[in-house]
């Protein structure tokens, strides 16, 4: 999954489910200002790790 596609499925899982992304960023185990500043700004990049975490978040894993 692309830096793009990524992006948009947090997006996409924080208006199907209603969530925040404080609450998606603590279920990462990153802060919420990281995790913002990623989605928002395509200069903006994180870890490896992080986007791991982020993807088994959203496919139901922690």
């Amino acid at each position: 999954m692309e830096d793009f596609e990524l992006r948009q499925a947090v997006l996409d899982f924080k208006k199907r489910y209603g969530s925040s992304l404080t609450f998606i960023a603590s279920c990462c185990g990153i802060s919420r200002e990281h995790l913002s500043r990623w989605i928002h700004s395509e200069a903006y990049s994180i870890s490896m790790v992080a986007k791991d975490k982020i993807r088994k978040f959203l496919e139901g894993g922690k």
